[in-house]
């Protein structure tokens, strides 16, 4: 029988990962302020094209530029954190999810737990199939 277990991606922060972090991270930032800004351009069109809707407009645009705007406040504070991590920590990169195969006699409760991959510069140091301990090093 096959079953889907979740891997938890760890990243091992490194000087490239971290310049990476910060590349993605910004750019991300900057998206996110131009369409904030689009947003805004586009409001103000819309309020002198149907200033009866004058109100309802500028509800919706602002729920819309509020969001990129809290996106943009928690880009920031990522920033933050990665500025306070050392070099070598572990970084929670997202989760994967593999199929594998089960057979009659197999320890389950392995089988509950997450398991863990483990990347530095883009390349997997180590498999963790479950919390047992066994490492498979690349």
């Amino acid at each position: 029988m096959k079953i889907i277990v979740t891997y938890d991606v760890k990243q091992i922060l490194t000087e490239q990962s971290r310049a990476s972090y910060y590349n993605k991270w910004q750019k991300e930032r900057s998206t996110l302020q131009q369409e904030s800004e689009h947003l805004q351009f586009e409001m103000k069109r819309l309020q002198k094209k149907r200033p009866s809707d004058h109100e309802w407009i500028a509800e919706q645009f602002g729920k819309e530029i509020h969001s990129r705007t809290e996106r943009m406040s928690f880009l920031d504070f990522k920033v933050d954190q990665l500025d306070q991590l050392s070099i070598g920590s572990e970084i929670h990169d997202g989760e994967i999810e593999s199929i594998q195969d089960v057979q009659i006699g197999d320890q389950w409760y392995a089988r509950e737990r997450k398991g863990k991959i483990v990347i530095k510069d883009g390349i997997v140091q180590s498999i963790v199939p479950d919390d047992t301990g066994k490492d498979i090093t690349i």
